[in-house]
Order: C-alpha cells, then structure tokens, then sequence
C-alpha cells in the first residue's frame, strides 16, 4: 500500500509496432532510425515486434565459429551470417521467433541492468500466459529457460542513452536452425520453444502475451502513432 505522500509515477508513453516479416538488415537501418527520433525527443519509446527472414547474426563478444556450416551451405539455406553492432554471440531470428526491439531512453530510467532484466521477465511472463508455466528467468545468462532449455534470448546495444535490438523469443520455429549453432557461447544448451513445450503455436497471442509483458515490466503506455516504422 502506498504512504499518503508517495507519488504515483505514470507509465511512459510509447508506441507499440508490429510487422510482417523482414529482412535483417532493413530492420536495423529502421532501428537507427527510430533511436536517433527517440534520442532527441522526437519520438517516444518504440516497441516493436516482427519476424525476421532467416538469419544467424552474432554480437560484440561473438564469433563467426560458433556456426557450424560455412557461407555456400547457407546461401543453399536461403540465409546468411552477420556481424552485428549489439552484445552477446551466435543467435538465429527467423520464421517462428518473435523479435522484439526496444528502442527507449535509458538515461530516464529503468539504467541498463534494470531493462535488460525486465526485457528476460517480460519473456518468461509471455511464455506462462502461452502455456508454459514452467518457464524462468535468468537474468545473468539474459534469457528464459525451461528445465535447461533455451526458449528466449536478450541482446542489445546502449548509444548515447538509448537502446536497440532486444529479444527473440521462440514460438514455433524449425529446430533444425538451432542445431547448427552454438547459441550464445553456450554448446550443451539446447533450444526449445513454446510449442515444443506445449504452449501455443498461435504467433499473434505470443506477440500479444509480450507485449503486454513489457509494457508492465519497463511502465509503458502503448499509443498510436503511425508512420513511425516505415
């Protein structure tokens, strides 16, 4: 219960985005975009979800061994592997993930450590309300978990204030993509998904389930405001 004098703070305003699939890279152009109108006060917070086109893409403390096939097997894929400019190592986005990516002014609030662990929290809520109760957060290895299982992974980047890139959180993809990886430096850590876990396949309530999530977990209040994702 909150005392007589204690002020209530009202959530953030922010804009909730959802599209179709796209490419990676169009993707992150859009994201740097969006994070120089929300570093200068032109735009609130952005949280947007998407599915990707298949990608392996690794950060700032990865490498390009962590893939276990080489680029002709990809190109046969349909596929490729980048380099990308936010942390963390060898991941894979693509049809059946739910990508998130937070785009918000760090230096009002919550600080770094405070986001990334509601970013991993609002994960494992999405995978209770989508029939995974035995989900759980890890905040150290920035991800959600069940029984030792992989289900949904954090990665960002922090410039001048302002976050990019965020979450994958697996619905329903092939597991094969999986296995040709060693995800986040971590080779005995298989994946899962909410389907494999007997959740729903459904990516719209995944979708739905999270954004409700982060809206809860970093105090956003979702508006509209179109035209800001191209």
């Amino acid at each position: 219960m909150r005392g007589a004098g204690e002020r209530v703070r009202a959530p953030r305003p922010a804009v909730l985005a959802r599209t179709e699939r796209i490419g990676y890279i169009p993707a992150w152009d859009e994201q740097r975009r969006l994070a120089d109108l929300v570093r200068t006060g032109d735009s609130p917070a952005v949280v947007w979800l998407l599915e990707h086109d298949p990608v392996y893409t690794y950060g700032r403390h990865g490498t390009r061994d962590d893939l276990f096939i080489d680029d002709g097997a990809l190109a046969a894929l349909g596929t490729t592997c980048l380099a990308t400019d936010r942390g963390g190592q060898m991941t894979w986005h693509g049809p059946g993930q739910v990508t998130g990516y937070v785009i918000m002014d760090l230096r009002r609030g919550p600080g770094v450590r405070r986001f990334v662990a509601a970013l991993v929290d609002a994960m494992t809520d999405a995978c209770h309300a989508c029939g995974v109760p035995g989900a759980t957060s890890d905040h150290e290895a920035m991800g959600t978990y069940v029984d030792g299982r992989k289900i949904g992974s954090v990665g960002i980047r922090v410039a001048e204030g302002v976050s990019m890139h965020g979450i994958g959180l697996n619905v329903n993809p092939d597991p094969a993509w999986s296995a040709r990886m060693s995800a986040c430096g971590a080779p005995d850590v298989p994946a899962t998904s909410i389907a494999a876990e007997g959740g729903t396949a459904d990516r719209r309530a995944a979708e739905h389930a999270l954004a409700a999530a982060l809206a809860r977990r970093l105090d956003l209040a979702f508006e509209a405001t179109p035209g800001l994702v191209r």
